[in-house]
Formats: C-alpha cells, structure tokens, sequence
C-alpha cells in the first residue's frame, strides 16, 4: 500500500493525553462547572479522540480538534440535562493554588472577588455559543483560526462571533452595573 500514515501507537496517544490531558480538563471544568463532570466528560473526549484518530488525515491542529471533540462532548451533555451551570474559575484555582492566609491589599483582594463574581454572572447569562467562544479565547487563548475549527466555522465568522460575543458581554456588564446602583442600600443602623 503506498504512503498510507500509520495507526497511532498507544505510546504516541499518550503523549497526546499528557500534553493535553489539563487543558481539556480545565476548559471542560469551566464549561460544565462541576469537578465530577468534567473528569467523566475530559474522559469520553479523550475516548471520542482515541476512536477517531486513525481517521485523521492531513495535517490537522491537535489542540483545536481535541478542543472540538471536548465542546461537542459538553454541549452534548447540557443539551440532555436542560440547564447550564457555571463554576467559578477561582473555585478551581484554589484547590491548587491556596490562597495567603492573610492578603497583603485586603480591599484590592476584595475588589477582585467582586469583579470576578460578576464576569461570572455575565458568562451565566450569555447564549451558549456567545460563551463557547469567549472561553476558548479568553481563556484558553486559542487563535480565531483554531476556535473556527472548534466551533466548524471560518475565521471570518469567529471574528464576527467573538464581536458580538463581547458587545452582548459589554451591554450585559453595564445592565448588571445598572442593577446593582439602582439597588437600595440597607442604612446602618
């Protein structure tokens, strides 16, 4: 048979899964918003990805397909479920990154929090694509060309994605800012 690529070798899969193994376990973690569900579904991607790679042809970007295979995955799951939830990234850090126990700039420490909370309450009401796109690019940082083979669109089209997908993140920011100013604020007694 002539020049036909070779199967992938349990070894060369492996150095796939260590390479990539906590990226998509931390993207998935931040899409699902549960530590459970996203070690079963970092697990059936990479099974998806195992069964799929002698299919593969060409040169295909690894990081993006894999990134496919665990958004296809998740999505897929939250389509059976009905819901959307979302775990605050600091949730994660902190269980490998601890915190100080006493914070040098309390008040910066605590403006922080509260921006981070609200960036979260922002992603929570995005549409589902609109925070897809976001994630991958802010971040897992991926390129416009690698989230356009994530999402099957073209680089144009995640442009245009990613455009709308913040003017909708700004205008939600603002509503939210909005709420929060209008809201009464309790006297001290």
């Amino acid at each position: 048979m002539p020049d036909e690529p070779a199967a992938p070798s349990q070894d060369s899969f492996e150095a796939i899964f260590e390479r990539y193994q906590t990226p998509i376990y931390n993207y998935v973690l931040r899409m699902m918003g549960n530590p459970d569900d996203a070690s079963d579904l970092t697990q059936e991607a990479f099974l998806k990805a195992y069964q799929a790679l002698p299919k593969l042809s060409g040169e295909v970007n690894l990081g993006a397909w894999l990134y496919r295979i665990a958004t296809n995955t998740c999505l897929d799951e939250l389509r059976r479920r009905k819901i959307i939830r979302w775990q605050p990234w600091e949730t994660f850090v902190a269980a490998f990154h601890p915190r100080q126990v006493a914070s040098d700039d309390p008040e910066r420490e605590t403006l922080r929090l509260e921006d981070s909370a609200r960036v979260q309450q922002v992603l929570n009401r995005l549409p589902p694509r609109y925070r897809t796109c976001l994630l991958l690019r802010e971040y897992q940082d991926l390129s416009c060309e690698e989230i356009g083979v994530i999402l099957g669109a073209s680089r144009s089209a995640v442009k245009s994605l990613l455009f709308r997908a913040r003017e909708e993140f700004r205008r939600l920011w603002l509503a939210l800012e909005q709420e929060a100013s209008s809201e009464p604020r309790r006297s001290e007694a």
